[in-house]
């Protein structure tokens, strides 16, 4: 990898979920090389960005991602930026049985702009049930169901209740965004 350029995934929120914020994966590769970052793939279509920059102030440049993706795409949604440790990291503090997963339970990771406080937490918390299971570690939300509900559990507004922004991504998704980008960091070094 060139000198100083480090390996990040970035997440966008509602990327062509339900009709909302559609974008081609194509035009959203544009943006991201526009602003000069390097080594730009997707990963199918919700807006999963995998990049390199020399930048180290992350916020800024997810927040300028924003602006730019509202100018050029009506994009009026967040970004959020995460390297591929802390992707790894999120994915080894996954409480639900990650065996389990694929056979008899969903597993979500909502990443968090914010770790949410207490009262929060503890809120979210009291509305586990059958359909539900839910922790929080850091700015993750975990969350699992029994695919026998899929389709037939309770909406929750889990941003709400847990008074922040998130992005939400499936288990499967998560695990293939750690390999890619440990991939693509073996490729560039």
């Amino acid at each position: 990898m060139a000198e100083g350029r480090h390996r990040w995934v970035a997440l966008l929120r509602a990327v062509n979920v339900g009709g909302r914020a559609t974008m081609r994966m194509a035009d959203l590769r544009a943006q991201f090389e526009a602003r000069g970052l390097t080594g730009v793939t997707t990963y199918i279509q919700t807006g999963n960005v995998l990049f390199s920059t020399t930048a180290s102030d992350l916020e800024s440049l997810a927040r300028s991602l924003e602006k730019q993706l509202a100018s050029s795409l009506g994009y009026q949604g967040m970004v959020f930026i995460l390297s591929p440790a802390e992707l790894a990291l999120a994915a080894a503090a996954n409480p639900f049985d990650p065996e389990r997963l694929d056979k008899e339970q969903a597993c979500h990771l909502l990443f968090l702009s914010a770790q949410p406080d207490v009262a929060h937490r503890e809120a979210l918390l009291a509305l586990q049930g059958a359909e539900y299971r839910f922790a929080v570690r850091g700015k993750v939300l975990y969350y699992a169901y029994p695919r026998t509900l899929a389709g037939r559990r309770r909406t929750i507004n889990m941003e709400r209740v847990l008074g922040v922004a998130g992005t939400a991504r499936g288990w499967k998704v998560v695990a293939k965004l750690i390999e890619l980008a440990s991939q693509s960091a073996r490729v560039q070094d």
